[in-house]
C-alpha cells in the first residue's frame, strides 16, 4: 500500500497533465510543495509519493523504489482528471535518480509492460547524485548498465549545483552526459547553478550538516545543504516552465 498527495488546479475544466513528485532521501520535508504549488497555479496537478519515512532511507538504493515510481504512474493514467500522455516526473536527490532513471527505454519497458506504451511525458530531476549514474553508465558489468544504453525520448532537465558534496567534482554530470550514447544524451539538458549545494531548495531555515557514506563520490563525509531563496525559485519557475512546455504540448 502506497500513500501520497494527490492535487488537482481549482477551477480545473476537463482533464489535465499531471506531474509526479519524489522526495529526497531525508522523506517528504516540504521542497515538493514547494514546487507542487507553482506547478497546480498553472493547470498542472501533482501526486507527491511517500515512498519512506525520514531515518529509513532503503540500504539498498533508490532501485528500491521503483515500483513506487511507476505505480504512480499506471495510478495517474488511469485518474479521469488526467492526461495519460501528458505525466511527467520530478525528485529531489534520492528522488532525482528516480526521476532521471525512469527515462531509460528498457527500465519503463520492464515495468510498464501491457500499458499500451504508456511512459512518462517529461523528467525533471534535481541533484541526482550524478557520480553513482556516471559509474553505472560506464560500467558494462553493472546490472544498471543497460538502463542507460538508451532513453524513451522523453526530454529531461537536469539540474545540479557546482557546491554539491555528494559529488566528487562539480563536472560529474557533464562526465555523466558524455558518457552515455549520443541518442540518449540528445535528450537530455543540463541546468547548472554554480553556487548552488545540494538541496538548494529545502524548506529549512539554515545550512544543515551531516554525515553520509554517498558523499565526494561516493567517499563518504560531510554533506551541507543550504537553503538558497533566490536560486530556488529561479530553479522552481524554469521547472515549470520546462513542464508547461512538454506537458502541455502533449495535452
Amino acid at each position: 500500500e502506497v500513500t501520497g498527495e494527490l492535487r488537482i488546479p481549482k477551477g480545473a475544466v476537463g482533464k489535465v497533465p499531471a506531474v509526479v513528485i519524489l522526495h529526497g532521501s531525508g522523506g517528504i520535508d516540504g521542497r515538493g510543495a514547494f514546487y507542487a504549488e507553482a506547478l497546480n497555479a498553472n493547470g498542472i496537478a501533482t501526486l507527491e509519493v511517500h515512498m519512506f519515512d525520514r531515518g529509513k532511507r532503503p540500504k539498498t538504493g533508490p532501485q528500491t523504489n521503483y515500483t513506487h515510481v511507476y505505480g504512480a504512474l499506471r495510478y495517474l493514467a488511469q485518474r479521469p482528471e488526467i492526461i495519460a500522455s501528458a505525466i511527467g516526473v520530478m525528485g529531489f536527490s534520492w528522488g532525482g535518480s528516480l526521476s532521471l532513471v525512469s527515462a531509460s527505454k528498457s527500465l519503463t519497458e520492464k515495468f510498464m509492460a501491457g500499458a499500451g506504451g504508456l511512459q512518462f511525458a517529461a523528467h525533471a530531476p534535481f541533484y541526482p547524485v550524478c557520480w553513482t549514474h556516471l559509474r553505472r553508465a560506464k560500467d558494462p558489468n553493472s546490472p544498471a548498465y543497460e538502463f542507460y544504453r538508451a532513453f524513451t525520448g522523453a526530454p529531461v532537465l537536469l539540474s545540479y549545483g557546482g557546491r554539491d558534496d555528494y559529488d566528487a567534482s562539480p563536472r560529474d554530470c557533464n562526465e555523466f552526459l558524455a558518457a552515455l550514447p549520443k541518442a540518449a544524451a540528445s535528450h537530455v539538458t543540463l541546468q547548472f547553478y554554480p553556487n548552488a549545494t545540494h538541496g538548494w531548495d529545502g524548506p529549512y531555515p539554515r545550512t544543515l550538516q551531516f554525515e553520509d557514506r554517498y558523499a565526494h563520490g561516493g567517499q563518504g563525509g560531510t554533506v551541507h545543504m543550504r537553503p538558497d531563496a533566490e536560486i530556488a525559485t529561479q530553479s522552481r519557475a524554469i521547472a515549470i516552465d520546462f513542464f508547461l512546455r512538454t506537458l502541455k504540448a502533449r495535452g
